[in-house]
């Protein structure tokens, strides 16, 4: 037969940043649930955060958002 399911169906958010340097996106960030970074411009490095290495090309970068 068919499974009826319901409630929330927990799947990892993707969410993009974007402003002005300093303003306290990366601080933001840290603050969500397990944030994984793709810090493509080294500042989270004073943030205790998981982060994935700096991608050396736009396909690495896309790859990386997949």
């Amino acid at each position: 037969m068919f499974e009826v399911q319901s409630g929330i169906v927990p799947k990892a958010q993707k969410v993009i940043l974007y402003g002005p340097e300093g303003i306290g996106k990366s601080s933001l960030a840290a603050k969500f649930p397990n944030p994984v970074f793709i810090d493509t411009e080294g500042s989270t490095d004073k943030l205790e955060v998981n982060r994935m290495k700096k991608p050396t090309s736009w396909t690495e970068l896309i790859q990386m958002l997949d």
